[in-house]
Order: structure tokens, then sequence, then C-alpha cells
């Protein structure tokens, strides 16, 4: 992540607790001396008695829960506390627990229904909390313009009618005890969600990862290195010119790259604001000589680069203050903007 999430309390997480109910007290504990609604919460039983098609599903699985040996419920227990300790799985202090570590009810019968509460159910009047809601107080406590994750993408502000896309950033068809756990729950711009992550899991084969509600999340640093050839043209970069490298924890920064190809979109973007950079500093240092102020090349880039600084999330200013430093770094570049 680029930047990260200071978290919010809200009613949103309510739901979640009381699937843990529903799914570590209830279906855990069937058994023939209690019928299910004996067993659920009384606020989860409001919402189970609005709608037939829940009722009729929670009892089915409390009834296929009933032959589950101890063992086997002890499982789902902590599959459930595990999958949903977002942190210490990013930071790699704890590994997810897969599906097929479990009876197959989880993946049949539970994945299924979680999943249709989180697409149906999150919204309505009988749960507590409302999707929109929460993301305008989120977006207000972090006043974020652009795409956390990315930083290049405009998103919906804190007063918007509409909101970002939540990605579940612990894929729902691998851990569907996490599907309504708004700490697994990041609003991230379309792009980063459904063209670049999907359904990749952050946590494939031991990877460690950002953890996006991190409130003390490290600021990444990026170098831009222009690379020398015979043909380089500076007045028209291709992806080949161009080396992004960050300077923040490496495993992480892979696995950050591999889910939203971010230095492969971070080299497109310089390659495309290249030349009106260069056109802008031409200008600056055309002034500059007519106007006699004596500012020098690198005072002038400098200046520039401090202009950059005070807003640098927006127009993609954290990825041309890096450009702009790497031009600083090689003076002979000064003879380019004879040709601009």
């Amino acid at each position: 992540m680029l930047r990260s999430f200071n978290p919010i309390k809200h009613p949103i997480f309510t739901l979640h607790s009381q699937l843990e109910h529903l799914v570590c007290q209830v279906w855990c504990n069937a058994s023939d001396n209690n019928t299910c609604e004996e067993l659920l919460d009384e606020d989860f039983e409001v919402i189970y008695n609005t709608y037939d098609w829940l009722k009729t599903s929670v009892d089915d699985i409390y009834e296929k829960c009933k032959i589950l040996t101890p063992e086997q419920r002890a499982d789902i227990k902590e599959a459930y506390n595990v999958n949903n300790r977002i942190e210490e799985l990013c930071n790699g202090v704890l590994a997810p627990i897969e599906l097929d570590e479990l009876h197959t009810v989880v993946e049949t019968d539970m994945k299924p229904l979680l999943v249709r509460f989180y697409d149906y159910l999150i919204d309505r009047a009988t749960v507590p909390g409302d999707k929109l809601d929460y993301y305008n107080k989120l977006i207000k406590k972090n006043p974020f313009d652009t795409c956390p994750c990315c930083g290049l993408t405009p998103i919906e502000s804190a007063v918007t009618h509409y909101r970002e896309d939540n990605d579940h950033y612990l894929p729902k068809a691998n851990y569907p005890f996490a599907t309504v756990n708004f700490e697994n729950l990041v609003p991230l711009c379309g792009k980063c969600n459904k063209k670049h992550k999907s359904t990749k899991n952050p946590f494939e084969n031991g990877r460690v990862s950002f953890y996006p509600f991190d409130p003390n999340h490290q600021e990444i640093g990026i170098e831009t290195e222009i690379v020398d050839s015979d043909d380089l043209d500076y007045r028209k970069l291709r992806e080949e010119d161009v080396q992004i490298s960050f300077d923040n924890d490496a495993d992480k920064i892979d696995t950050w790259n591999w889910l939203f190809r971010i230095n492969s979109r971070y080299n497109e973007e310089t390659c495309k604001f290249s030349k009106t950079e260069l056109r802008r500093i031409a200008n600056r240092l055309l002034r500059n000589n007519k106007r006699k102020t004596g500012l020098t090349y690198d005072e002038i880039l400098e200046d520039e680069i401090d202009d950059y600084k005070i807003e640098k999330y927006e127009d993609r200013k954290f990825l041309k203050i890096p450009f702009l430093e790497e031009i600083r770094r090689n003076p002979n570049w000064m003879a380019v903007y004879n040709d601009i």
C-alpha cells in the first residue's frame, strides 16, 4: 500500500461479531439437545426471523454440523479466529488456514451463505451499519483524493453518494470467515481491485503484505533511474528507459507489486508525464534567463521539487518528485532543453 487507512469504529463491524457467534457458538455446538434458534444471539435472531431463506440455510447447516467431531469443530473455530487476525497474517506472524483443511460443510454450505451475507444483507435495515456510511466516515478520517493503494486513480470523497470498491484483501472465495470483516474490506479504486488484484491471495506461498489499516504505516520511498543507452530519447521515454525502485520492506513491496502491478504502472505513468515535466523545467529556465533572476538549474529543480512535496499525492506528484530528483542528479540533462 502506498498509504494505509487509519481504522475507525463503526456499527458495521457488529455483523461480523454476530457471525462469529453463529459459526463458533451455534453451528460448532450443534446437537440434538438444542434447536438452532435456542443458541442464537438475540440480535442475530432478529435477522434470522426476518428472512425465510436465511432461516432455512442457517438451520440446514446446523443439522449438518451435528455430525462433526470435536476435532472438526475445534478446527473450524480456530480457522475463524486465525483468518480474521488480518494484521498478524499480513506480517507473517500467522499463516491462514485453508478451506481444504476443514470439513467440507465449510466450503459447500457455510461459504455460500457467508458470501450472501455480504452481497445481500449488509445494507439491509435489519443489519446495523451501512457500507456507504462506513466509507464516508472512513474517508473523512483519511482524506485521500486518490486510491491509497496505487495513488494514481481519484477516489470518491467523504461526502459522496457513491463509494469505491471494497476489496476482500483475503479473497472470500478462499477465506469465507473474513467475508464481512471490515478489517479485511479495503476501499480501493476499481483498477486496483478488479483489474489488477482480482482474486489474488496476498498470502500465497508464505507471502507477507502491507496491512491496509496500519496507522503506523511507513512512507514508501520511491526512486527513479533513467537508464542511459545509445538510443535514449529524453523527450519520449520508453518502458525500458525507466527503472522504479522502493526503499520500504522488500518482501511486502514484492507482494504489493505482484498484487497490483505497481512497478509497471508507475513506469508507464513516468513515461507519460516525462515530456511535460521536461518542458516545464525548460520554460522555467527560459524565463529565468530572460528575467535574469540568477537562479541556477539546480535551484530551479529544487524549487519545483519543493512545490510538489506540498501536495505530493495529487496529480502523481509522488512519482514526479523522484523523476525530477533523477534529472537534478544529472546536470548533463541541461543539453536536452535546447531541443524542447
